[in-house]
């Protein structure tokens, strides 16, 4: 009853508004930067189930997700990223739309670091929104990025979620992937009452570059999707997804 109650809000808080017109923007100004066109980049894709940090957004069905970048020779960099999204109790869909910016450098060494900031929304599901500040690394095959969130999906408390990814090319076309993430919920779930903080994910998986299309087919583990996430998630927490991008 209490996630159902979440259907019936006012309209979009002030920041809400903000963020969506900041991903609009964004949008439309990357669009436009015509004389920049090599530092724009973006994807459509398709996937079998969209899977976010683990725990599946779609309900358990396919969505279609779309993203936009600006990447600058200073390091800067810009963008945002939309997906359809349905939760469990809710027979619509709606979309997810997250705007980020930041700023990279590259050491030496050749490794490289990372500072921004996100905010996601949802169009129908507004206390579920949220920011987050993070930090990076990247090198070589390896990148890793640590988020910290203020109220992680409308949650009470603060939540930090860590994450270590690996792309290992194997050809010019195919390449070996793997994730894993940790989420650190400092009150929990008081939905249910379980009291557990800490939730796992893994992917591993493999994908293939077709020009400007590519396929991954990876397999998805969750070790708990109610740590920190106030829905009920439909279906098994561990199992395969297929996604299908286009690049532009």
């Amino acid at each position: 009853m209490r996630a159902l109650s979440r259907l019936k809000q006012d309209p979009r808080r002030p920041l809400e508004l903000a963020a969506l017109r900041g991903a609009v923007t964004i949008c439309i100004a990357l669009v436009c930067a015509d004389a920049a066109a090599e530092q724009l980049s973006g994807s459509l894709s398709a996937v079998s189930d969209y899977r976010y940090r683990g725990v599946s957004l779609s309900g358990n069905n396919p969505a279609v997700q779309g993203s936009i970048n600006y990447d600058d020779a200073s390091g800067f960099y810009a963008g945002a990223f939309v997906s359809t999204a349905r939760f469990a109790f809710e027979s619509s869909r709606e979309l997810q739309a997250i705007s980020f910016f930041g700023y990279a450098w590259r050491l030496p060494s050749g490794v490289s670091g990372e500072i921004g900031a996100d905010y996601a929304l949802f169009t129908r599901t507004h206390d579920y929104d949220y920011p987050e500040v993070y930090c990076g690394f990247t090198s070589g095959i390896w990148s890793g990025r640590l988020y910290y969130a203020p109220r992680y999906f409308g949650g009470d408390g603060n939540a930090i979620y860590g994450e270590l990814n690996a792309a290992q090319p194997l050809s010019d076309r195919f390449r070996i992937i793997a994730h894993g993430g940790v989420l650190w919920s400092k009150s929990g779930n008081s939905y249910d009452g379980s009291g557990e903080r800490v939730t796992f994910d893994a992917r591993i998986g493999v994908g293939v570059d077709l020009d400007r299309f590519s396929v991954e087919l990876s397999w998805v583990g969750l070790s708990n999707s109610r740590s920190a996430y106030p829905f009920t998630v439909n279906g098994g927490r561990n199992g395969p997804v297929v996604a299908l991008t286009l690049a532009f």
